[in-house]
């Protein structure tokens, strides 16, 4: 083996670690702040933000140092990209609660938990909309009118249905709330507010955005931005997504036995974690001299 093939090998060797640590970050932080969650009685919910604070602006200013770095060393490396390995800082933050939503009565004793939680979710519908700004507004649509406004309207519609779901479930607390104050029973409040109507925008919202994540992570992978790895990857766990959001529309939440498991893919954070996976793909594919914007 030659010098050159000798570094070359070992080039790969720590690109590949690396690209497996980022893929994991998100359960590793989680693992370590778990503890700090305010679900747990006793935690400071201040403390848990701060904690959440403190992490998410250590990864910004890595990313701006990564970017700073690499602008005489490395090309093809998207400046949207950015946005989308950014969102491992709101998935932190929900998954690091460690708890599901308390859909209690319970919940009126701490509706600055749920809160917390659409929070992150907006902030990651944020990124995931100037990701997609930055995208459709780069040279590689230069020349497609079509396919531009076409992508347009399904970042659109993926967007919307992000931020409708996300106010909606933020103001649960509120809601249930108000249907207590006019005597009704609290057991009968989940299936008044996330009736059979707010479930069929999630079908179609999950459809919408999974669909999306497929399109984009073959879209990459042709034009070279990111390895073979990651559409697998996307194109496998989206396609569940897509499954479990037709399965819902037909049997509800009556999963046979052993599916359940499927139940994940409907969760609103799910899609933002293979964005953030693709955001990973797209900065640990790179190659000599300056970054680029997405370019053919």
């Amino acid at each position: 083996m030659s010098l050159t093939d000798g570094i070359a090998m070992k080039k790969k060797i720590v690109t590949t670690l690396t690209t497996f640590v980022l893929v994991i970050l998100p359960f590793l932080v989680v693992i370590a702040i778990g503890r700090y969650s305010p679900y747990v009685e006793g935690n400071s919910f201040l403390r848990y933000v701060t904690i959440c604070s403190v992490i998410s602006m250590s990864i910004v200013l890595a990313v701006w140092l990564f970017f700073k770095n690499s602008l005489q060393s490395f090309e093809g490396v998207p400046i949207s990209g950015a946005f989308l390995f950014l969102l491992v800082c709101p998935l932190i933050g929900i998954f690091g609660l460690s708890s599901a939503p308390d859909l209690s009565l319970k919940m009126l004793e701490h509706p600055e938990r749920e809160h917390l939680r659409y929070i992150f979710l907006f902030i990651a519908a944020i990124l995931f909309g100037v990701f997609g700004f930055l995208l459709l507004m780069s040279n590689s649509f230069k020349n497609k009118h079509l396919m531009r406004w076409l992508m347009i309207a399904v970042f659109i519609l993926a967007f919307a249905d992000f931020s409708w779901e996300f106010r909606h479930h933020y103001l649960y607390p509120e809601a249930m709330k108000e249907w207590i104050s006019q005597g009704k029973k609290v057991e009968d409040f989940a299936r008044y507010y996330d009736n059979t109507t707010v479930v069929n925008i999630g079908i179609l919202g999950r459809l919408i955005q999974f669909s999306l994540i497929i399109w984009l992570s073959i879209y990459f992978y042709k034009l070279r931005h990111t390895n073979s790895w990651s559409p697998i990857v996307s194109v496998i766990f989206s396609l569940l997504g897509i499954i479990t959001a037709i399965m819902i529309y037909f049997i509800q939440f009556n999963f046979p036995k052993g599916f359940e498991i499927l139940m994940l893919f409907f969760i609103p954070g799910i899609p933002f974690f293979l964005l953030y996976w693709l955001g990973v793909a797209l900065l640990t594919k790179s190659k000599k001299s300056g970054i680029s914007r997405i370019q053919n």
